[in-house]
């Protein structure tokens, strides 16, 4: 995974193997409608009503390297579809954005949390960035966004999607997007996760998170900091950027949560777990701190990016779980 653009160089990690867990294949997707579904009206998406003798972009208990090309819109994506995927049962859809420098494949095989969220039964689609950026853009509006936008329409034409349980996730400035999207079409995503960033980027109205950080991060410091980042709305002042504590305090008073202190509970020696359910309807807010953590994704098996990796907890089954208490 890489790292956050100007808070350390890219994380020279080594390509990874390509997911063992699910057989791979490689597509295209070609369409042409450009609107967008949110979360109100119908839970299934279009996609419930294709012939069931229609052909799937990837098959159920695979995943797909698959391309888009949607008028102006075109790039590359993996999509892995559940082995029991059912046109009949809307399935959730999980974005997964990787961090500066990295690649689907790679983030992919690194954290496993396609594989292990097709196997809970979700849709999971780990995009490429599509600009000259060495990682995703800081902008919920922008040409990744736009992208993102096509593909959204594309699945749901083509995979029976419960529209009301569309999720962001991500890594390192693949969280920055996570959340700046989410926050730029609340109507349209149901709930965000974080790994090592959790700024509070734009949202108007309550949203549900699940963040996780590591005490150690040197990339995007958990403490408030002087490291200088092109990312809007966390400044301090003109000389420092907030911290995790300060961020969280920012999503706890977006999603109106009472009272503002947590209860927090103890996991393991490494991770403490932190969390405001008393929150606006719909909405919860829920933090792990790992200590000594650094900026890595926990439970990965593989080095991921800088520092420790706690093995006490699994982000994959954390995020998975969370997501799934929205469906």
């Amino acid at each position: 995974m890489g790292l956050l653009t100007l808070a350390l160089p890219v994380d020279p990690t080594p390509s990874a193997a390509a997911v063992a867990a699910v057989g791979t294949s490689t597509t295209t997707a070609t369409s042409t409608t450009t609107t967008t579904t949110g979360l109100t009206g119908s839970t299934g998406s279009t996609g419930c009503h294709r012939s069931a003798s229609a052909p799937l972009p990837v098959a159920p208990g695979r995943s797909g390297t698959l391309s888009l090309n949607q008028g102006t819109v075109t790039g590359t994506y993996a999509l892995t579809v559940p082995p029991t995927y059912n046109k009949n049962q809307p399935a959730p859809l999980i974005f997964l954005f990787h961090g500066d420098g990295d690649n689907p494949g790679d983030f992919s095989a690194k954290t496993n949390f396609p594989a292990q969220g097709a196997r809970a039964g979700d849709l999971v689609v780990v995009p490429q960035n599509q600009g000259p950026e060495v990682g995703f853009q800081y902008s919920g509006r922008g040409t990744d966004a736009t992208f993102v936008n096509s593909l959204i329409n594309a699945l749901m034409r083509s995979y029976c999607v419960n529209q009301r349980a569309v999720f962001t996730s991500g890594f390192s400035s693949g969280a920055a997007f996570a959340i700046l999207y989410a926050c730029a079409h609340q109507s349209q995503i149901r709930a965000i996760a974080t790994v090592a960033v959790d700024y509070q980027l734009g949202c108007t109205r309550p949203e549900p998170l699940l963040a996780l950080h590591g005490t150690a991060d040197p990339a995007v410091t958990y403490q408030n900091n002087t490291i200088g980042s092109q990312l809007p709305g966390i400044k301090l002042d003109a000389n420092s950027v907030k911290g995790t504590v300060r961020n969280m305090a920012d999503w706890v008073k977006l999603d109106r949560c009472r009272p503002k202190t947590p209860t927090v509970t103890r996991i393991g020696s490494q991770v403490s777990r932190s969390r405001w359910l008393s929150c606006a309807p719909g909405t919860s807010v829920t933090f792990y701190t790992i200590s000594g953590g650094g900026h890595e994704w926990p439970g990965a098996k593989v080095t991921t990016g800088v520092g420790f990796t706690t093995q006490q907890i699994s982000a994959n089954t954390l995020i998975i779980n969370f997501f799934h208490s929205f469906t």
